[in-house]
């Protein structure tokens, strides 16, 4: 058994040569996948900057990625899908154009008899009162409905600005120890309960931290880091694409 474990690639609408450098990157990733597909790949969320799904319209910027992921799939791969706080309305796109699975808050899975439990983490970090506030508004059902009624490439704008893509992710070590506190304190409620590794992304800071009952996994990133978890049978490793 295989799995890839990846998180927080932030894909944006607009293309720059920042931005196509990433995608190179990534898409270099995806293609080995596609040469030699895992059994399982696990997007823990985030994937792109903004994801808002209409009814009848996806961003066309999204089009080679989502391509990709199809062919991965039609290759055998099952892709499961688990919502990031970047990740605003999922339909049934992925579901039905796809055949992916998503999941709005977490996934466990089994693999060489141990429990894995992905979460994208956002809602677990302490000291980030600002985002679980503004979190809180923009997943209100009433926004939410009234977003939808946006023309896409209004919605779409609106979306960029409401996301953090221009923000800087380089995070002072006191403020991400911090927030990453939450997700350990977190991943050791869920290590009483049975469960082995958990894997989590959000803070863009790939880790594996092997703790007294279990061991907690940050994904890390593909902005910065193009970091990755490869899972073959029992063993659990954190990797980086160059």
């Amino acid at each position: 058994m295989k799995i890839i474990c990846i998180s927080d690639l932030h894909q944006r609408f607009f293309v720059d040569k920042e931005e196509q450098k990433k995608l190179d990157i990534f898409y270099s990733f995806l293609d080995a996948c596609i040469a030699d597909p895992p059994d399982k790949l696990i997007i823990a969320g985030d994937l792109f900057d903004v994801w808002f799904e209409y009814s009848m319209v996806i961003p066309k910027a999204f089009f080679d990625t989502l391509h990709k992921l199809k062919t991965l799939i039609e290759q055998g791969t099952q892709v499961v899908y688990v919502a990031g706080n970047h990740d605003f309305v999922f339909k049934d796109f992925f579901q039905l154009n796809l055949q992916a699975e998503v999941y709005m808050n977490d996934y466990v899975f089994n693999c060489a008899g141990k429990k894995f439990y992905v979460s994208h983490g956002d809602e677990y970090t302490s000291n980030d009162l600002q985002y679980h506030v503004l979190k809180s508004i923009l997943r209100n059902p009433l926004v939410l409905k009234l977003f939808s009624w946006f023309h896409p490439d209004a919605g779409l704008r609106v979306g960029k600005l409401m996301s953090r893509s221009s923000q800087n992710y380089n995070k002072s070590k006191k403020t991400l120890a911090k927030q990453e506190k939450g997700l350990i304190d977190f991943s050791n409620k869920l290590f009483d309960e049975g469960i082995n590794y958990t894997l989590m992304g959000h803070i863009h800071n790939p880790r594996m931290l092997h703790l007294d009952k279990g061991t907690y996994i940050n994904l890390g990133d593909w902005i910065k880091h193009h970091s990755y978890l490869e899972i073959i049978d029992d063993k659990v490793e954190l990797k980086y694409w160059k």
